[in-house]
């Protein structure tokens, strides 16, 4: 039985090392029968990074070719209007839910874009207005009025928003006399406080 037992063994020793042997001639067949592997590009790369310069793309080079500059020109222009308009929809989501804050963030963003698009000033001046920063406001919206627009409103609330400011303005020097005459006078204080953050750019 023990005779058995160790012929049995070494006929799965042999039987595993046939195996091995069959899977090395398989995978050596597989192989590719040159495999010699260029370094040149790793070589050519492992300089400092002043000796550095990367290579040209050629599907740019081509394009840069056969395309002319005005088209290129054009397509970046549309690219980078159609951010701002996307930072502008978000924008105006972001102002609907009453995130001001965010809203103004997308349209700085947007401005990066397009400085030209009418949107970004008219809904800044109209977040700034009700946030009663009231100089802002109408910065923004008389950069918007000078823009290329369809907007009838704009003028008319831009000239309420100039009167706004001149009757803010009155407001400041009378309010400045008082606390120069009443320097206790604590409501006269935190209303010119006030105003003054209001007029404040």
């Amino acid at each position: 039985m023990p005779e058995m037992k160790g012929n049995f063994a070494s006929v799965i020793k042999v039987g595993v090392v046939i195996l091995l042997l069959l899977a090395a001639g398989y995978f050596a067949s597989e192989l590719p029968k040159s495999s010699s592997i260029d370094f040149s590009s790793i070589r050519r790369n492992l300089g400092g990074t002043a000796d550095r310069t990367p290579e040209p793309d050629p599907v740019a080079l081509n394009a840069s070719e056969t395309e002319p500059v005005e088209e290129i020109q054009a397509r970046s222009k549309y690219l980078n209007e159609s951010r701002a308009r996307q930072y502008v929809e978000s924008a105006t989501t972001d102002y609907y839910r009453g995130s001001y804050e965010e809203a103004l963030r997308r349209l700085e963003r947007a401005r990066i874009y397009d400085p030209s698009n009418y949107g970004i000033f008219k809904l800044s001046g109209q977040i700034f207005f009700e946030k009663n920063k009231l100089r802002k406001a109408f910065n923004d919206w008389e950069r918007a009025n000078q823009l290329p627009n369809d907007d009838r409103t704009i003028s008319r609330d831009l000239n309420t928003l100039r009167r706004l400011l001149r009757y803010s303005r009155t407001e400041m020097d009378r309010l400045q006399r008082d606390v120069n005459k009443h320097p206790d006078d604590r409501v006269a204080r935190a209303r010119l406080k006030e105003l003054e953050e209001q007029m404040r750019d």
